[in-house]
């Protein structure tokens, strides 16, 4: 199942890029405890439709009368994804899941890999994407309940060129200092991490996690576009 990228709307590109400047070298499935000194209120914590409605005004404001100057400049695109994002999205908990099973035998060198060469392969596909994005054609739908609870979803609905919506939801969980974090994007009802578990899932079982790595490092997310090797990976 392929998550529909190519949307008018590129603050959905934005969420699934993250972010690649903040690669964790620790292991990236262990448990960490709140430091003890005493941290903000979580009342002060902005909530996650706050936290999308900054990104979009952000976003737009950086964009606004610097399309053209962003299209001719990749790695400008990435440095303002970098810039926007960063403090928002959950890259190492995203990566997790999205290995799945795998993450439990892979060592934390493998996991620190595949994380900075998955997060490199979408930026360098969808970078582009974000020159269309505009801040109008994002509606953030206002939470109808307190939150509650460790995990919560920012619904949005993303205004396509032809005029249709199409529902975007952001799934945030709070990390140990109380702030929320994003670590999946939800389109039409296709999770991201679920779509592309399953790309990185097939993969490693025919040419192993290394050969993942590998493959993302020289080819991008073409890697899961060719067809598959036959024989399974020792």
């Amino acid at each position: 199942m392929r998550i529909p990228i190519s949307l008018s709307g590129a603050l959905i590109a934005v969420a699934l890029v993250g972010t690649v400047s903040t690669v964790a070298t620790a292991p990236l499935g262990a448990q960490t405890s709140p430091p003890a000194a005493a941290t903000a209120p979580a009342a002060q914590a902005q909530t996650p439709d706050q936290i999308v409605e900054a990104i979009a005004r952000e976003l737009g404001a950086a964009l606004h009368g610097h399309r053209k100057e962003y299209m001719k400049d990749k790695p400008k695109l990435v440095e303002l994804a970098n810039h926007v994002l960063e403090s928002h999205f959950d890259e190492s908990y995203s990566v997790i899941l999205v290995l799945g099973d795998y993450a439990r035998t892979a060592t934390p060198e493998q996991i620190f890999a595949f994380q900075r060469a998955f997060y490199n392969a979408l930026l360098d596909r969808y970078a582009a994407e974000l020159t269309h994005y505009r801040e109008s054609r994002v509606t953030v739908i206002p939470a109808r309940a307190p939150l509650e609870g460790p995990r919560a979803i920012a619904r949005t609905h993303v205004k396509l060129n032809d005029g249709k919506e199409v529902s975007v939801d952001f799934v945030f969980r709070k990390d140990p200092d109380g702030q929320w974090k994003a670590y999946d994007v939800v389109i039409e009802g296709i999770s991201y991490i679920a779509s592309y578990r399953s790309q990185v899932g097939d993969e490693i079982r025919h040419i192993g996690l290394d050969g993942l790595i590998k493959r993302l490092q020289t080819e991008g997310l073409s890697a899961f576009d060719k067809p598959k090797k036959t024989g399974a990976a020792k």
